[in-house]
């Protein structure tokens, strides 16, 4: 038995039974018969020879077997279709399938086109993962007709609707980014999504509190719990590759409220701690005074939390020619690197530095710490040139911690003028022609690390970037405030909130410019996360709701707080028409700001005000070690440009002395333009 009309065979089908069983339980549950406006024998009729002799004798003709059992008997169901092997529509190769499909939307057989249509829908539905689809190829009274082709699977099928909590669905959303992912080579993506967990966050103005920007009580975020261990990977290029993926499987299934992505790393599980463990608890190590524990300084240095651009090689002021590594963060000595620490033994690596002539080379031995509790006896052994002793417990192979030591080894050998076994680069001070050729084609690091070993040790690290960095910032700086089309680039980079978005993400990378340009009181971000922060509801000071564009804290012996709104240079600061003859009106914006950031820090204080002195949360709730004043923060608004009270070079003198006098007017609220943040941020860089 053949099709009138076959189409090129394959050995394999690939419209799996699973997809042939939800094609005939949807054609068996539609109100139309599969013939639909024909009786079953002309149907099948052009589909089929019905008359063809069969290989037994016994078994009678298609047309003879609807006679007898269809018209006469009626003894067999109106399905009967789908599983008469004769007819090889459910184990039978792909084209027999798809050209009987493409014949019950065919004008002749369906009852109207929009029926047809809807059912030409579902059907490519559940053809898609398996690569096929209906497309219409020509018309037969302005009806369309169909004809089965090739189509990219599109992944796992997802049923609607798609509500918050449907947790299997999401499971499937998150197969279709991975499947899309893949077939893109996005592959850092791709994998980031191996072990992730896909929810639907209700926004409800608590994640997304800013007016006037795309965020409303209906809305929600998507969020993404990746494997803290992976959570570095997720650069912001890889978030935008990953949202929009996201993105376009949501856009499909309806759920265009999801209008964001957060990625999150997962918390991890609490220890098992045994009921005796009081006991088993290691002896304190360091002596305790009325209740209270000194905090001695360690010189461990954990590989798996820190990073080697911390450290630095530094000789003794005493002139011994005793070199040791310098943790330039801590601000303490460098002796021994962690590379596992568990309850009762750690695993560390001890790193000794000679010097010989004009190199350094490194000793390296690896021991077991011993932690168990006090009154046991334990080895000791005295630490080369502080004095101080340490509890081992054995000397161990690197086998278990092999990824970890190599991260010492690697940074070693990376080291300018240490000289370690292998093929590495080894940079030794000389002169200048060597020291040029040795940098030729070499990577930043490496060039910024001879820099300093030429220049004596005296050159720090932040005095390299300031040389390197920070007066390039500075000429964007520039470009953003004074070149429109640059500015409008950068504007379709940004994804999301458009003008100060771009704002947004230059001063996150340059916070320095940021800190440095209020009041010339050098400020810093709360810690070592972004300058946007949330503060009020789940937020920095309890951990997780109300967003600020930037929150700071002054640097000193204390610190007090400052709360930051950010609009755009181009924001208008006065109402373009004068409320009286010389007398000009802030402008909308401008109030709002002032109101925002005033709104902002109202509520801020109201988790804080039983307290003179706060600490700062990561956003999972996890403490800082930062403390700040709450007596009376400061608050900032950064908008406009003074340019707009000038005209053909001219100052107007009205709008000037209006915009003055309001931003002098406002209380605890001190509002600064760009171009004047641009000045200060020139005059710390360039004295200018």
């Amino acid at each position: 038995m053949t099709s009138s009309e076959p189409v090129p065979a394959h050995v394999q089908p690939s419209v799996t039974a699973v997809t042939r069983h939800d094609i005939f339980g949807y054609l068996r549950g539609i109100s139309s018969p599969w013939w639909g406006k024909l009786d079953e024998v002309t149907f099948l009729e052009s589909l089929y020879d019905l008359d063809r002799p069969p290989s037994d004798s016994m078994i009678p003709t298609v047309r003879a077997d609807i006679q007898q059992h269809r018209l006469n008997n009626y003894d067999l169901p109106d399905d009967w279709i789908f599983e008469d092997p004769r007819l090889e529509l459910c184990e039978g190769p792909d084209e027999v399938l798809l050209a009987f499909l493409a014949r019950t939307v065919h004008p002749e057989v369906a009852a109207g086109v929009e029926e047809a249509m809807r059912q030409v829908e579902e059907l490519n539905r559940l053809l898609a993962p398996d690569g096929w689809g209906l497309r219409s190829y020509g018309f037969l009274s302005g009806r369309p007709i169909y004809t089965p082709v090739r189509v990219p699977p599109t992944g796992p099928l997802i049923p609607l609707p798609l509500n918050d909590d449907d947790t299997g669905k999401l499971e499937l959303v998150l197969g279709q980014a991975y499947s899309l992912l893949d077939c893109a080579g996005e592959e850092t993506a791709r994998d980031l999504l191996r072990t992730a967990v896909l929810t639907l966050r209700h926004d409800g103005g608590i994640y997304h509190p800013n007016p006037g920007d795309r965020w409303t009580e209906a809305t929600y975020e998507a969020v993404l719990t990746v494997e803290r261990e992976l959570l570095p990977t997720c650069t912001p290029e890889v978030r935008d590759v990953l949202w929009r993926t996201l993105q376009s499987v949501f856009t499909q299934l309806g759920r265009l409220d999801v209008q964001d992505l957060v990625v999150e790393g997962d918390s991890r599980p609490l220890p098992s701690i045994p009921p005796d463990w009081r006991t088993q608890a290691a002896a304190p190590a360091t002596p305790i005074v009325r209740g209270l524990r000194l905090p001695f300084s360690s010189t461990e240095f954990d590989v798996t939390a820190r990073d080697f651009t911390d450290l630095e090689i530094r000789g003794s002021q005493d002139g011994s020619g005793f070199h040791y590594l310098y943790d330039t963060r801590a601000r303490r000595m460098i002796t021994d690197f962690v590379l596992d620490d568990r309850p009762q033994v750690a695993t560390l690596c001890s790193v000794t530095v000679i010097k010989k002539g004009d190199t350094f080379t490194p000793r390296i031995k690896l021991w077991k710490k011993d932690k168990r509790k006090a009154g046991e006896v334990s080895a000791t052994q005295t630490v080369p040139e502080t004095g101080t002793t340490r509890a081992i417990k054995a000397l161990v192979d690197t086998g278990d911690v092999h990824e970890n030591f190599w991260k010492v080894v690697n940074f070693l050998q990376g080291c300018t003028g240490l000289s370690t076994p292998g093929d590495s680069l080894q940079l030794v001070a000389g002169n200048q022609d060597q020291l040029a050729q040795l940098l030729t084609g070499q990577d930043r690091t490496t060039v910024l690390g001879a820099v300093r070993t030429a220049m004596g040790g005296g050159l720090t690290e932040e005095d390299i970037r300031l040389i390197s960095n920070r007066k390039e910032q500075l000429r964007r700086f520039e470009r953003l405030l004074t070149d429109h089309d640059y500015f409008r680039q950068e504007e379709s980079l940004a994804t999301t909130r458009g003008a100060e978005a771009v704002w947004q993400a230059f001063f996150e990378t340059n916070q320095w410019i940021f800190g440095y340009g209020l009041n010339l009181i050098a400020c810093e971000s709360i810690d070592d996360g972004k300058l946007e922060r949330i503060t009020a509801g789940a937020n920095i000071f309890g951990g997780a709701g109300k967003r600020i564009d930037a929150i700071m804290r002054s640097k000193g012996l204390i610190s007090s707080m400052l709360f930051c709104e950010i609009k755009t240079h181009d924001t208008e600061l006065l109402a373009k028409t004068p409320y009286r003859a010389g007398v000009f009106q802030a402008s909308k914006e401008l109030g709002g700001g002032v109101a925002q950031v005033q709104k902002t820090v109202s509520k801020a204080q109201q988790f804080i005000s039983h307290e003179f002195l706060t600490r700062i949360h990561d956003d999972d709730g996890t403490p800082t070690g930062v403390e700040l004043s709450t007596t009376r923060p400061r608050q900032v608004v950064v908008i406009g440009s003074l340019r707009e009270f000038t005209h053909n070079g001219a100052v107007n003198p009205e709008k000037i002395n209006s915009f003055e006098l309001y931003r002098t007017s406002i209380q605890d609220v001190e509002i600064i333009t760009f171009d004047e943040l641009y000045q200060r941020a020139c005059f710390i860089v360039e004295d200018r």
